[in-house]
């Protein structure tokens, strides 16, 4: 109970008094503080204070990342930020360990089941490039990517077939989060991909991607999470099998029949052609 609650009002719950902490829980103070001496803090205060250091971290910026940069020429190079890129890499590899990426294959290779991805401000980027990858795979897809006011037009599709994958990192979207949420209780899994220390997201989702964001730069890198959504691809494409193939296969020929037809067909806002224009003249002539 005591980190059921915890985990639903982070990091609220853990900034109150002990008595507060115990009342939302529904437990008593004693039996909270046996479970952060559990959890490995010598005291309360330890706790709280290794918590604050999380919420800073999470809510960094570029305009408070910019005080602890080095200055040009100080000893900043772009060795060591090629050294963090590499190990946040190889991180992001080792953090799939922790996700059953066939079960979540298996999931999003249902054709049966809509496929949605949604990201924030700038997660969006990584949600436009998986959706369009996974559609070359596969049909029933949506990309989220209209303002948060037009949200409602695809959560009224939603039901319990329905899967969301979610893009959310440090500094989350609050429309993104609430997206997540309303899907959830429609019925939807949700698959969320986000950073280290987690967005609210992972709290409603089935499946969650980690991955290390910071680098020693204004902005966070993501690369990370697109090498494990390259994995999933992957693993998507080995799952689907034929049907991938079969359905690349019909894209590509779609895609020769339309440009065939471009090819046939003068289009309307094309400039006239040097031809067209002499005979123009000599007819004004």
């Amino acid at each position: 109970m005591i980190a059921l609650e915890l985990t639903r009002s982070y990091p609220s719950a853990g900034l109150e008094t002990v008595a507060e902490f115990a009342r939302r829980a529904g437990t008593s103070s004693p039996s909270v503080l046996r479970f952060i001496a559990k959890i490995g803090f010598r005291s309360y205060a330890e706790f709280q204070s290794r918590l604050r250091a999380e919420v800073a971290e999470v809510l960094q910026s570029p305009l408070t990342r910019a005080s602890s940069l080095p200055l040009a020429g100080a000893g900043g190079s772009d060795g060591d930020f090629g050294t963090v890129m590499r190990n946040n890499i190889a991180r992001s590899v080792d953090m799939l360990g922790a996700v059953d990426l066939t079960a979540v294959a298996e999931l999003v290779s249902d054709e049966k089941r809509r496929l949605f991805l949604i990201g924030g401000r700038f997660s969006k980027a990584n949600a436009l490039w998986t959706y369009q990858l996974l559609r070359e795979l596969r049909g029933n897809i949506r990309l989220v990517d209209e303002a948060p006011a037009n949200y409602a037009e695809h959560l009224v599709d939603m039901g319990r077939t329905a899967v969301v994958i979610a893009f959310d990192y440090r500094r989350y979207q609050d429309d993104v989060v609430a997206f997540v949420a309303a899907a959830r209780r429609r019925g939807a899994s949700i698959v969320a991909v986000t950073d280290e220390w987690q967005s609210p997201i992972a709290m409603s989702a089935r499946y969650v991607f980690t991955t290390p964001v910071a680098v020693p730069s204004l902005f966070d890198s993501t690369i990370g999470s697109l090498v494990q959504m390259e994995a999933l691809v992957a693993r998507v494409a080995e799952t689907l099998g034929p049907r991938a193939a079969t359905r690349i296969a019909a894209i590509e020929q779609a895609r020769d029949d339309y440009d065939a037809s471009l090819d046939a067909e003068p289009r309307g806002d094309d400039p006239p052609n040097s031809a067209t224009r002499s005979c123009v003249v000599v007819r004004r002539q």
